[in-house]
């Protein structure tokens, strides 16, 4: 049996898959850190706290959603929904960066300095 060989379009092809996915890891962490929360529900702002201020995490409970604010970012804990996808978003620290709990009419978006996004921007 005979191997086959890799031909150069295939090399520049492989090579030009992997200078974009570099490209867009890296730009993920040139995103600004994020300084505000704001925690919605059916559209109209509950919450907005300043994180960067907490000493210690804070938790709210909105429509039954769990929410803890820390530090670090926000995230969902629990809800009573049945397929937890906000709770599986995690932690959410950078400007532009949202969790919903769509059963629940509730969000959770993170907003700072210079934050553009598809969203906001």
């Amino acid at each position: 049996m005979e191997r086959r060989r890799i031909t150069l379009r295939e090399i520049l092809c492989a090579a030009a898959l992997l200078a974009v996915a570099i490209g867009l890891y890296l730009w993920s962490f040139a995103r600004p850190a994020g300084g505000t929360v704001v925690i919605e529900q059916d559209g109209k702002t509950v919450y907005r706290i300043d994180f960067t201020t907490l000493s210690e995490p804070e938790t709210l409970e909105v429509n039954g959603t769990v929410i803890e604010i820390g530090p670090n970012g926000a995230w969902f804990v629990s809800s009573p929904c049945p397929d937890q996808i906000c709770v599986k978003a995690g932690l959410c620290s950078r400007a532009g960066e949202s969790a919903v709990c769509l059963p629940q009419r509730v969000s959770l978006r993170i907003t700072g300095e210079g934050g553009v996004d598809a969203i906001t921007g």
